[in-house]
C-alpha cells in the first residue's frame, strides 16, 4: 500500500491544521489494541508535531475525533482528559469505521500560534 497523499500539517497564518493521526509508534505500527493507549499515543504524536513548530498542547483549540466503536467513548474520554488536564479544546467526536482495521481512534487537531 502506498503512503497516504497528505502532509502531517499545514500552516495558514496563525493556524496549524494537523492531519488525522492514528496511533503509530516509531516503527510505523499501531501501538496497542486499546482505545485509551491509542488515544495517548496519538496525542503524544500530535504533541511531537507541535513541538517541532515551537508549540504545545495548549495551542490546540479544536479537535475532531473518530472513534470505533462507540462503546469505547468513556475510556477514550478519560485518556483525552488526562492528556489535556485543565486545557479544554473544542471537540467533536463521531463514531466511524477507520482506514486501518487495527485503529480504534483517529484525532485531527487545529492549533493556533498566538
Amino acid at each position: 500500500m502506498k503512503p497516504p497523499h497528505l502532509s502531517a500539517f499545514q500552516e495558514a497564518g496563525p493556524f496549524i491544521y494537523l492531519s488525522g493521526q492514528l496511533a503509530f509508534n516509531a516503527a510505523g505500527e499501531i501501538c496497542h489494541p486499546g482505545v485509551a493507549e491509542q488515544t495517548a499515543q496519538i496525542l503524544s504524536n500530535i504533541e511531537g508535531v507541535l513541538a517541532k513548530l515551537g508549540l504545545s498542547r495548549t495551542n490546540i483549540f479544536k479537535a475532531t475525533v473518530w472513534l470505533k466503536p462507540g462503546s469505547d467513548f468513556g475510556a477514550f474520554n478519560d485518556s483525552y482528559a488526562t492528556f489535556f488536564g485543565e486545557h479544554r479544546p473544542a471537540r467533536s467526536t463521531v463514531y466511524s469505521e477507520l482506514a486501518l482495521s487495527a485503529a480504534v481512534v483517529e484525532i485531527e487537531a487545529i492549533a493556533y500560534r498566538a
